[in-house]
This record gives structure tokens, sequence and C-alpha cells, in this order.
């Protein structure tokens, strides 16, 4: 039980620690609508960038999903980029969803 606590904690300190991340850079958080995801929004523009759980720190590697909704792209990054820089990755770097471009430890 304690060691349950202990890692609820953890992923609830990392998940706050992602969410001022996204601020610090410029996205608008969006709604705690799921325990395993945190989203942003980039004001007016159709960019998204999505931190999927189990939460770690951004220092420890977190990975981060950025997602051009109109135009159905996405780039994996594993810094949190302003919303320009993001548009500037997706457009230059991305693809469909399912080619999870730039996504850490994927085998091509």
């Amino acid at each position: 039980m304690a060691q349950e606590l202990v890692v609820t904690q953890v992923a609830m300190m990392a998940r706050e620690e992602i969410e001022l991340a996204f601020v610090a850079a410029g996205w608008e958080v969006a709604g705690r609508s799921s325990p395993h995801l945190v989203a942003a929004n980039a004001g007016g523009a159709p960019l998204s960038i999505r931190a999927y759980g189990p939460f770690v720190a951004v220092s420890d590697g977190q990975a981060f999903e950025l997602i051009d909704r109109l135009l159905e792209l996405t780039y994996w990054v594993r810094v949190v980029p302003t919303p320009r820089v993001a548009w500037v990755l997706i457009h230059e770097y991305g693809g469909a969803p399912g080619m999870e471009r730039g996504k850490p430890n994927k085998r091509t």
C-alpha cells in the first residue's frame, strides 16, 4: 500500500511538472479528462501537444506527441517546444499518426 502511494505521488508530481512545462512554452493546458493523458493546445491554432502516462519527469525522458489536428500530422519530441517551433517540426518532419515519426525507441 505504501509503495502504491509513493508511485502515485511521483506520477502526480511528474504530471504537474509536464503541465508547468507546457504553460511555460506557451501552450494552454486542456482540462484533466484522463489520468493517463496531459494535453495542451496552441491558442487558436489547430496544434496540440500530448504526454501519455505513465508520467515521468520531463528531465527523465518523457516523450511528447505534437499534433496538427487540421492536417492530421504528428511528430514526437523529447522536449516541450513552443507552439511555433512545434508547427515547424510537424510540417518538416511529421507524418500520419500511425507512422510515429520521431517517436523514441521506435524500431524502423
